[in-house]
């Protein structure tokens, strides 16, 4: 969609043309020796070259009068113009006589030209926007004196008669005048709102007031600037730049906008100061009542780009429109923002309606239905405080996702009010990545997390089972001295079984099955580990990162090495090359809390019509499942006790975390090594109530000392409050 500038601007640099236009020579290009003969084909002939967009070819069928009104370049500039407001794509024509009318007087705008012939005629005009529209109109005609060069060197010009066409601006509008213009005035409709699982409201579309300025109303500048300043805590320079300004003098000036929430009392302060020149207006403008809360889920809008533009064409966007840039705003921009509508209208020059040309209603855009609830949303924000990492929140019931917190964050408002130079530097250029969604893009080595998939995958597929015993040593020297590896603890842990294992997070328990694994099958680990979900993208439905779950290809195509029974050791206890996302981590656990089977993140739970009472369900969604978990049920349980151990057994990792806690809660603290950033990232995933589980909680932070010591009280915290939250729908 071309930039439209307000339609009395171009009226006025039009008519100015208009005005200046002068006539220009009788000479033409080689087109013109095809002579039309009679007025239909002087007639076919103006329209066939319309069809073609050979508007300069057209302006040499013009009649001597007519050019006296515009010039070629003007009249080319018009026909583009136009054609390009109606977003036409391209013209049929019908002729819609066959036989030579008598005489008649030229139309009400043939002021200087007497039509010799009329010919009624038909043009479909085919859009992008309003698809196709007919006009029924008639073009005049008159035979005027042409000098035509002579054929031969030296010989005599050649006078004849010829067809032209007597033009106004009506011929390419039966509707339009030579004071009148066509425009594309914008139906924008409601963007969609998008709901929490409860109704509450997390981007609405808001008619927020909007205090400006008309300069023609304006009877003391500096009384105006002085009390617009005063109420909208402005300094007088800032006012000033908005009170003169080069725009006409009956234009809106904008110069703030109110925040959502204003009362009567606010806006009537403004309304009473309409002596000064100033004008209160509402305007819809998308509002996050929540601010950053869910920011990176939610998302924000931003200006369309040039580039978008141009795919966006014929849609009716225009430059200055708002579209969803990132999360949720961005994945289903199309159907919040539902489908524009718009009127072609001619206008007079005051500015108003003088003929409508097409209309396109506007459809308004679809409501999404969360299954995040902001409350726990905000509480498991609170919780992570200002340290870089995420929290993750899901129902293992249906697999809904119940909380996406992740730090740092931003107001998407900001982006509707504009950003600051300085909030731009400090978004865009911030070394803390404030738009990077941790929960769902950002990969961590999964530490211990990950050992109960070792766990599993050591159980199915080698001679081991739920009650074989392993050494818990100090020091684990299975693959040679030369290739010790420490256990996490200095003390002899005794023989313990898989579960025991969980609960004490011994490293050599998960070594010695992962080496187990890899003398049988080398390709055995990483295919059970891909069988958790690990490796590739949940399915939840925004863009997320797939980690990384190494294997024998994989390290020789991208490390040029060949795979050494010591990379299965380290990936046993999440380290190595291996890396998982967040939400990745808590889909397994919530696969290991109750089903027993991987299923896809429910994020978007509904998508429905907007009404009075809340969205009309138009598409209602379930949690997908992708596979059950590779593992038997004995061997889950197993998993399960293990979990139960580790926060309630007084050998367990984590058992002072949660002593005397409400809740009945398993779960695995991990802690994993960056060796590119020097530091350690800490985590910790459980869920509540064992038996029964309703929530399952995931903590990540980027860099700590201790999972069960950090991130484990923030866990405690949320599933104390909210453990037992009801089903989805109820």
């Amino acid at each position: 969609m071309p930039h439209r500038l307000p339609f009395l601007i171009i009226a006025t640099a039009f008519l100015c043309a208009f005005a200046l236009a002068c006539a220009s020579s009788d000479g033409g290009s080689p087109e013109e020796t095809k002579r039309p003969a009679t007025p239909e084909e002087a007639a076919e002939r103006w329209l066939q070259l319309w069809a073609d967009d050979d508007f300069a070819n057209m302006w040499s069928l013009v009649a001597t009068e007519s050019r006296l009104t515009i010039d070629e370049q003007t009249f080319v500039d018009r026909y583009t113009a136009i054609k390009d407001e109606a977003t036409i794509t391209s013209i049929d024509y019908e002729l819609l006589t066959d036989t030579s009318a008598t005489a008649t007087t030229a139309g009400p705008f043939q002021d200087e030209a007497t039509a010799d012939n009329e010919i009624p005629f038909k043009v479909t005009f085919h859009t992008s926007f309003f698809g196709d529209f007919p006009d029924h109109n008639t073009m005049p005609l008159v035979q005027e004196d042409v000098t035509v060069p002579a054929e031969e060197p030296g010989g005599e010009p050649q006078k004849h008669r010829e067809w032209r066409v007597i033009w106004t601006p009506s011929l390419y509008f039966s509707a339009l005048d030579d004071t009148s213009l066509v425009h594309f005035f914008e139906r924008v409709p409601r963007r969609g709102t998008i709901y929490d699982r409860h109704g509450e409201p997390l981007a609405i579309e808001a008619d927020l007031p909007v205090i400006g300025i008309v300069p023609d109303l304006i009877l003391d500048g500096e009384a105006t600037i002085a009390a617009l300043g005063s109420a909208l805590q402005l300094s007088d320079a800032e006012v000033r730049t908005h009170v003169e300004t080069t725009l006409p003098s009956y234009y809106f000036i904008p110069v703030q906008t109110l925040p959502y929430g204003s009362t009567d009392a606010d806006v009537q302060t403004f309304r009473d100061m309409v002596d000064l020149g100033v004008v209160v207006r509402e305007e819809p403008q998308r509002y996050y009542p929540h601010g950053s809360a869910a920011a990176h889920l939610v998302g924000y809008m931003t200006e369309v780009t040039a580039e978008q533009l141009e795919e966006l064409a014929d849609e009716g966007y225009a430059p200055g429109d708002l579209i969803g840039a990132s999360g949720l705003e961005g994945q289903y921009d199309e159907t919040l923002s539902g489908r524009r509508g718009g009127l072609l209208a001619t206008v007079g020059p005051e500015g108003t309606i003088t003929a409508t040309l097409a209309e396109q209603a506007s459809q308004p855009g679809m409501d999404l239905w969360l299954t995040l609830d902001i409350a726990i949303q905000e509480r498991a924000e609170t919780e992570l405080g200002e340290r870089p990492g995420a929290i993750v929140v899901m129902d293992p019931r249906d697999n809904s996702v119940v909380a996406l917190a992740s730090y740092p964050r931003f107001d998407p408002n900001a982006f509707i009010r504009g950003l600051t130079q300085q909030e731009a530097d400090d978004l865009f250029n911030n070394p803390d990545l404030p738009f990077l969604n941790r929960a769902l893009l950002a990969e961590y080595h999964p530490g211990s997390t990950f050992k109960p998939v070792t766990m599993a995958a050591g159980i199915e597929k080698t001679e081991y089972n739920i009650n074989s015993t392993f050494h818990c040593v100090p020091e684990w020297t299975a693959l040679g001295e030369d290739f010790k590896q420490l256990n996490w603890q200095t003390v002899d842990r005794g023989w313990l079984t898989p579960a025991q294992g969980l609960m004490a997070s011994c490293n050599p328990v998960f070594f010695d099955l992962a080496k187990r694994l890899d003398e049988i099958d080398e390709n055995a680990f990483p295919g059970v580990i891909r069988d958790f979900g690990y490796g590739s993208p949940t399915g939840i439905g925004m863009e997320e990162a797939a980690g990384l779950v190494p294997d024998p290809e994989w390290k020789l195509d991208t490390q040029g090495e060949y795979w050494f029974r010591g990379d299965a050791v380290n990936m046993a206890i999440g380290q190595g090359f291996v890396t998982a996302t967040p939400i990745q981590i808590a889909n397994v656990y919530s696969a290991i809390a109750d089903t027993g089977v991987l299923r896809k993140p429910l994020l978007v739970w509904r998508i429905g019509e907007p009404s009075a009472g809340g969205g009309i369900a138009v598409q209602q969604f379930e949690a997908e499942e992708v596979r059950p978990l590779p593992v038997s049920q004995e061997t889950l349980d197993s998993i399960r006790h293990g979990l139960y151990l580790v926060t309630q057994s007084a050998g367990g990792t984590s058992y002072n975390a949660w002593l005397g806690s409400s809740v009945d809660v398993a779960g695995k603290s991990g802690t994993a090594e960056d060796l590119a950033e020097g530091s350690d990232h800490v985590f910790f995933v459980a869920y509540a109530d064992r038996s029964a589980p309703s929530l399952i909680a995931l903590g990540a932070l980027e860099t700590g000392e201790s999972g069960s010591a950090e991130v484990a009280p923030m866990l405690r915290r949320l599933l104390e409050t909210y453990v037992g939250l009801p089903p989805l729908g109820s």
